[in-house]
């Protein structure tokens, strides 16, 4: 029979029986909760009310098979159900790939062998802390891990822990009070003066070299650049998505790679990702043009096509999906062949929207292209480091000049 018991001045013990041990002995699951609400502790009724419903949540828990025993169970143990019961059910393939990867190479090594409640703050100041320093890496480099890393793995145990939380697994969440990593000066002043998008004379000069590279990567690498598009993203595109007649491409899948590293289609980064992009007339123009060379590769492979009934504009050769990371290796590869300026592809996107906002563009005209969900990630991330934005921002203050007649600077 179901019953609550009494514990402390805020607090009840909920105890629910769960059958028989191997002995023969009735084995019963308990759990404490505690209420802090002024107003519900002084109204009976409500209270009660409130007691009996946690009752019957913590008895179809246990009698569903979802309880799980707080107290002993280790952190490596909760990861399995972590990743069961949430990890599976409501991240990405690649963001469980790389989950998954951070916890096995840092978190279990660390916090493996500890029992969930043991596991306190400090521990977590302290791990963090480690991180930062050359001991806190794995692979044997040189220096401590880069901050994005260092952020990976923070989301990652904080996943878990606010699972274990939720879950009343534990009865408070250790990460509560540990601060996001984020760059030092030092780092930020490192990433500030990295490359992180061309200018148009550069992209110009891009344009210019993609010319002379095979039909497939040229019409990729422009794609990705004018429609400000993710690698994934431009490689999930089928000919069923392009239209001609409203001169755009529709974006409504990406190629992604799944727990154990192999491609596959997968849903979009975000819901507003999912989008008709216009592009210019006479790339569309030159991919109706591609699309003669696509058809006639497809008769020539004959039964050697394995694409089955997909379209995929950038294939493997043979119709079947491009890995992910083959277009950042040819990207490299294109850069040092040109001699162009060592940018990421993911930087095209970078590009395409500060050579928006030169051309004067507002930013929530940017948003909408770069399918971003808010517009406070585009105001971060693109409207810097551009020289003609800033230039200009300057110009607007020649009017203030006292002297309007004396000669400009050089």
């Amino acid at each position: 029979m179901p019953s609550i018991e009494k514990r402390g001045t805020n607090s009840w013990r909920l105890i629910v029986e769960d059958g028989y041990d191997a002995s023969g002995k009735r084995v019963q699951r308990r759990k404490t909760i505690r209420i802090d609400d002024e107003q519900l502790l002084k109204t009976k009724r409500r209270l009660q009310d409130y007691l009996n419903m946690e009752l019957a949540k913590f008895q179809q828990e246990v009698e569903s098979g979802q309880y799980i025993r707080p107290g002993r169970m280790t952190f490596a143990a909760f990861v399995e159900e972590w990743k069961k019961n949430y990890a599976d059910q409501h991240l990405g393939a690649f963001t469980r790939r790389t989950y998954m990867a951070f916890i096995e190479t840092h978190l279990i090594p660390e916090f493996g062998h500890m029992e969930l409640h043991k596991i306190k703050t400090m521990h977590i100041v302290s791990f963090m802390t480690k991180l930062r320093t050359p001991e806190g890496r794995k692979d044997g480099r040189p220096g401590p891990l880069a901050t994005n890393t260092v952020l990976n793995i923070y989301k990652a145990l904080k996943s878990i822990l606010d699972a274990a939380t939720k879950w009343h697994v534990i009865a408070s969440n250790p990460m509560a009070g540990i601060d996001r990593p984020s760059p030092d000066k030092q780092e930020k002043k490192r990433i500030r003066a990295k490359k992180h998008n061309y200018t148009r004379a550069e992209s110009e000069l891009l344009i210019t070299a993609l010319h002379e590279e095979p039909e497939h990567w040229r019409m990729y690498y422009l794609g990705v650049l004018l429609g400000g598009f993710r690698r994934g993203e431009m490689l999930g595109i089928e000919w069923p998505q392009v239209d001609f007649e409203r001169a755009g491409l529709h974006v409504t899948k990406q190629i992604s790679l799944d727990e154990q590293g192999n491609a596959v289609e997968a849903e979009l980064k975000t819901e507003e990702s999912e989008a008709f992009v216009p592009m210019p007339r006479w790339y569309m123009d030159s991919l109706a043009q591609y699309k003669k060379t696509w058809n006639q590769e497809r008769l020539l492979a004959g039964s050697d096509w394995n694409g089955g009934d997909k379209q995929y504009l950038f294939h493997s050769g043979y119709g079947d999906k491009l890995y992910p990371g083959t277009p950042s290796l040819h990207w490299r590869r294109f850069l040092d062949k040109h001699d162009l300026p060592r940018i990421r592809l993911h930087d095209l996107r970078h590009t395409t929207a500060m050579l928006l906002r030169e051309d004067g563009a507002d930013l929530k005209s940017i948003q909408e292209r770069l399918r971003h969900t808010r517009l406070a990630t585009t105001a971060d991330i693109y409207t810097h480091e551009s020289e003609t934005v800033s230039r200009e921002t300057a110009d607007r203050l020649e009017k203030l000049n006292p002297f309007p007649t004396r000669s400009q600077t050089p």
